[in-house]
C-alpha cells in the first residue's frame, strides 16, 4: 500500500473537515493583525462544545487565551469561548506529553444566534475509536493547517491557511503510553502549524477519531500524537456532566 500525501477528496472534506479540523491564530481586536499558526478539532462531548489543540501551540506563541480566533469556512465570527482547562494526570510516566492539551468550551448558542450558521462538531463519545487498539501498520489520516509561508495577505489583513491531509500507517512508538507515531512519506510541507490537528482511523467504513498531533517532522514523514483515550480521561476527571 502506497502513503500518500493529498487535498482531501470530496467526501473526505465533508466528513473530516465539516465537522471539526479548524486552523487557530490570535486576533486581539477585530481592527488589530491576525497572526499565529496551529490546528485545532472541534468536537461535542455529552452535548458541550469545545476546541481542542496542543497547548503548546499556545504557550509557545506567547499567546493570550482570550485572544484565541477559530473561525468556521465562509464565516467572519470567531467561536465564542466560554472558558477553558488543561487536564493534569499526576502520576503518568508520560506526563508532560499527556498534559499537552487545553480544551476551549465554546458558547454555540451565541455562536449559532449571532453568525446565523450551524455549528457542527464531532461526536465524540459515537465517532471516536480507542488508540490502544490500533495495530501497528494501520492506516491513519490526519488533517491539518501547515505553515506555508504563504498565508499572509498583508494588505487585505487577513490568513489564508492550506488544509493538508496526510495518509500514514501507525508504527512503533519509542514515547511510551498513550503516546503513538504514524509514519508516512517525507513532506514537502513543513509540520510546523500541525500541532493539535485531529487523526483519524476507518473502522467498518466509519471515520473515527483516535487522536490529536502534538508533534511531527516533516523530513522523516512522522508525527506523534495523544491517544483519544487520554481525551476521554481528561473530560471524565474535569467532572463534565451532560449539558
Amino acid at each position: 500500500m502506497n502513503i500518500l500525501e493529498r487535498y482531501l477528496t470530496q467526501e473526505e472534506a465533508i466528513i473530516i473537515v465539516g465537522t471539526g479540523a479548524r486552523p487557530i491564530c490570535f486576533c486581539e481586536n477585530e481592527d488589530s493583525f491576525t497572526w499565529g499558526i496551529g490546528s485545532s478539532f472541534i468536537l461535542n462531548y455529552l452535548g458541550s462544545v469545545f476546541i481542542v489543540t496542543a497547548k503548546h501551540v499556545i504557550d509557545n506563541q506567547k499567546a493570550d487565551h482570550k485572544h484565541i480566533r477559530v473561525l468556521l469556512p465562509d464565516t467572519k465570527m470567531a467561536l465564542p469561548i466560554l472558558s477553558g482547562f488543561s487536564p493534569i494526570f499526576y502520576d503518568h510516566e508520560n506526563k508532560d506529553d499527556v498534559e499537552d492539551l487545553v480544551f476551549l468550551k465554546v458558547d454555540d448558542s451565541l455562536f449559532c444566534v449571532e453568525s446565523g450558521v450551524d455549528l457542527y462538531s464531532w461526536d465524540f463519545i459515537k465517532r471516536s475509536y480507542p488508540a490502544s487498539k490500533l495495530t501497528v501498520g494501520d492506516e491513519l489520516k490526519v488533517a491539518g493547517f501547515p505553515d506555508t509561508g504563504e498565508r499572509y495577505d498583508y494588505d487585505a489583513r487577513k490568513i489564508s491557511d492550506l488544509l493538508l491531509v496526510r495518509t500514514a500507517n501507525l508504527s512503533e512508538s519509542e514515547l511510551g503510553k498513550d503516546i503513538y507515531t504514524m509514519s508516512g512519506q517525507p513532506s514537502n510541507y513543513s509540520f510546523n502549524g500541525i500541532s493539535g490537528a485531529p487523526v483519524f482511523c476507518r473502522r467498518d467504513g466509519w471515520v473515527l477519531f483516535c487522536g490529536i498531533v502534538i508533534r511531527g517532522t516533516a523530513q522523516s514523514g512522522q508525527m506523534h500524537f495523544i491517544g483519544s483515550e487520554i481525551i476521554m480521561s481528561a473530560f471524565k476527571n474535569a467532572g463534565l456532566q451532560k449539558a
